[in-house]
């Protein structure tokens, strides 16, 4: 089933607050296709409902409905291609303020979401290098969203070095 704006309760529309990225990018028409499926969280911990509407693609939290990205397509022969993309900056709803992070940010949802492919996590630049890639996937996108095609076997102390690096990073922030 694809996702429409009928597909969720509670969106709000994209802030007024907000930052234009410079994104270029084609896209087939198979993976336009597939942006057409969007994505419907499956559970609570699902942190993204994306879908397609006239040639935008709407990147909303699933528990807020704030919208976060907006990406206008434009069809060039058999490609579309990115328009405009958009991301919030209303600090009550968004507190990310790196555009090339939210670039690489909204191209990794795409890919790893919309189009199935692996790709690594794109890190902030003020998330430490010891925060362990799987929680900070779990952290930004959710949980049933491995970037690893096998699981990868994790130790006790890896576990209580992770969550040290977690929690001084929440608390810095």
């Amino acid at each position: 089933m694809s996702a429409t704006r009928q597909s969720w309760s509670n969106l709000q529309p994209l802030s007024v607050q907000r930052s234009t990225l410079a994104l270029q990018r084609e896209f087939t028409e198979s993976e336009y296709e597939r942006l057409c499926d969007g994505l419907i969280p499956d559970r609570m911990e699902d942190k993204w409902f994306i879908f397609l509407e006239d040639n935008i693609l709407y990147a909303h939290r699933s528990w807020t409905g704030y919208c976060i990205y907006q990406l206008s397509l434009t069809r060039e022969n058999s490609t579309y291609t990115i328009s405009r993309a958009s991301v919030n900056r209303d600090p009550s709803q968004y507190t990310w303020l790196d555009d090339r992070y939210d670039e690489k940010l909204l191209m990794f949802l795409i890919d790893h979401l919309l189009l199935g492919k692996r790709s690594p996590l794109p890190m902030a630049a003020n998330v430490p290098a010891g925060i362990a890639t799987e929680l900070q996937l779990q952290h930004v996108v959710g949980t049933g969203q491995s970037t690893e095609a096998t699981p990868k076997e994790i130790t006790l102390p890896e576990i209580f070095g992770w969550l040290w690096h977690w929690l001084l990073f929440l608390i810095r922030r």
